[in-house]
């Protein structure tokens, strides 16, 4: 009888065990970047002087920590002058251990594209600029941009990361498809 119940136990801890057992493990899941905050350097190319801009991103607060509001960022241009501007992505979750997700972005070119939408318009034309990443089809993924600017005026400027774009050469963001992963607003005031 002891044997019985060994064996219905065996069974039924066999049975259990494999249902336990899922044999439809499920795909890995593709982790995308979290995005809490944009960081956009702007070098004037005639002196090299440098200002740094910091966005918070959608669903991100800082407070009063010292981070303006990107509603009403401005960024100063001269006319007449050229400038880079370098972009870089942080994940601040851990506030003690800011996380720099360039890095993967940069791993993810041909996955990602920097785009920069004038919806007023301004005399400033923009290209890739120098030290940028190129994708696999040596399109510019735009985290280093060179804006050269003619007469005076302001400029509301959309800048978005986008994943997946479904064209890379795209003039608006609706031609470029692919999803947001970042959007930042801004003006660009020429002087």
């Amino acid at each position: 009888m002891s044997k019985n119940i060994f064996k219905k136990t065996a069974l039924i801890s066999l049975i259990l065990f494999l249902a336990s057992c899922d044999k439809d493990e499920p795909e890995e899941i593709h982790e995308h970047e979290e995005f809490s905050r944009a960081v956009i350097t702007v070098t004037n190319e005639a002196d090299q002087a440098s200002v740094v801009y910091t966005f918070a991103i959608e669903n991100h607060d800082y407070g009063d920590a010292g981070h303006d509001d990107e509603a009403h960022m401005e960024i100063e241009l001269e006319a007449n002058s050229s400038y880079l501007f370098a972009i870089r992505f942080y994940n601040d979750e851990d506030p003690n251990n800011p996380e720099d997700v360039t890095p993967e972005v940069i791993d993810e070119k041909d996955e990602h594209l920097v785009f920069y939408e004038f919806t007023d318009g301004v005399n400033i034309t923009l290209e890739s600029g120098p030290g940028d990443t190129l994708d696999s089809n040596s399109n510019p993924l735009n985290l280093v941009t060179r804006w050269t600017t003619t007469a005076a005026g302001v400029a509301d400027v959309e800048a978005y990361l986008i994943h997946q774009p479904t064209s890379k050469t795209g003039t608006t963001r609706n031609a470029i498809g692919g999803a947001t992963d970042v959007e930042i607003e801004f003006e660009a005031h020429v002087n």
